[in-house]
């Protein structure tokens, strides 16, 4: 199954401003850099943020309630959710009543990762963006499938 089918399923692109996945290229990235990041703020039934790194072709995500850890030994609840296409990288806007996932999209940080290690259960990288900027940590919780904790380490 295509790595994108959940998220096409789950919207009505004549009805929404979230972008259907292009498949235009995106500008390469510097040397030694594993993708890019980026953080919304998602004002939705509950507001949270949404954390999503660039991954095998798409943007891996988790929703993150309370927001992302921003002092050193802090950690958050991270919940997996579906991928999504590079496009929205640069998304940002107002999803319609009666959509999935209705209310505002804010861009609030973007900027480029370098993966340390990956596990199955744990992803460790540094971000490199203009205010969020360090080494974090991504571990499954083994609570459900799809919740992990994300610890900023430096």
């Amino acid at each position: 199954m295509d790595s994108l089918e959940e998220y096409r399923q789950k919207r009505n692109f004549n009805q929404t401003p979230e972008p259907a996945a292009s498949g235009d290229a995106l500008p390469a990235f510097p040397p030694g850099v594993e993708g890019r990041f980026v953080v919304q703020e998602h004002h939705a039934r509950r507001l949270h943020w949404d954390f999503r790194l660039e991954a095998e072709g798409v943007l891996k995500s988790w929703v993150l309630p309370k927001g992302l850890p921003r002092e050193k030994g802090e950690r958050r609840l991270a919940i997996e959710v579906e991928d999504h296409p590079l496009d929205y990288l640069d998304f940002e806007g107002e999803i319609p009543e009666g959509n999935y996932g209705a209310g505002q999209v804010l861009l609030q940080e973007k900027g480029f990762y370098v993966l340390l290690k990956k596990e199955p259960q744990k992803i460790k990288f540094a971000l490199q963006g203009e205010n969020l900027q360090g080494a974090y940590l991504l571990i499954k919780t083994g609570q459900a499938e799809n919740h992990w904790l994300m610890i900023k380490y430096l």
